[in-house]
């Protein structure tokens, strides 16, 4: 019995190009599946168990409508994942301010009419690495820019501190 027979088949049952085709697919599987499923491996060995942070977040030049639509217990995503960030514990506010000068250089912070800063802190579970804290698989850094949302309001905002 020929190895190859006439038709281009091996053993008679498969042609050499399909069996060929499928090598190329079976090894792209596994080095799909098992290697990136090895680096996760690693990485979840290495995290901690889910632990609870305080996020708190830095919104600027809103105004007293946006303000009073925080509350304790709203709960906010990030926008536009719908990844749930955390529940509102403490909400502070103050009047917006712009630094300016007098005719002698000295800075003068000015309130601005009718705008706002306001720190949001939420209560949030994460998985913390050596590399990342992440928040419903998202990367949580100070200084991140991210847009979050709640049920009835939408800001943009800074992450301002991580406990």
């Amino acid at each position: 019995m020929k190895i190859i027979d006439s038709k281009g088949k091996i053993f008679g049952i498969i042609n050499y190009l399909d069996l060929m085709a499928i090598l190329v697919i079976v090894l792209l599987a596994v080095n799909f599946f098992v290697l990136d499923n090895d680096e996760n491996s690693r990485e979840l060995i290495k995290s901690q168990a889910d632990k609870e942070i305080l996020l708190t977040f830095n919104i600027s030049g809103i105004k007293d409508i946006s303000v009073n639509s925080v509350k304790k217990g709203d709960v906010f995503r990030e926008f536009p994942t719908g990844s749930l960030l955390g529940e509102v514990v403490e909400v502070e506010f103050s009047n917006q301010k712009l630094a300016t000068t007098d005719r002698d250089g000295n800075v003068i912070y000015s309130d601005i009419p009718d705008r706002y800063d306001m720190l949001v802190t939420m209560r949030a579970m994460a998985n913390e690495t050596e590399n990342s804290i992440k928040v419903s698989n998202l990367e949580v850094q100070i200084g991140r820019s991210m847009i979050i949302e709640s049920k009835l309001i939408r800001f943009e905002s800074v992450i301002y501190g991580i406990e």
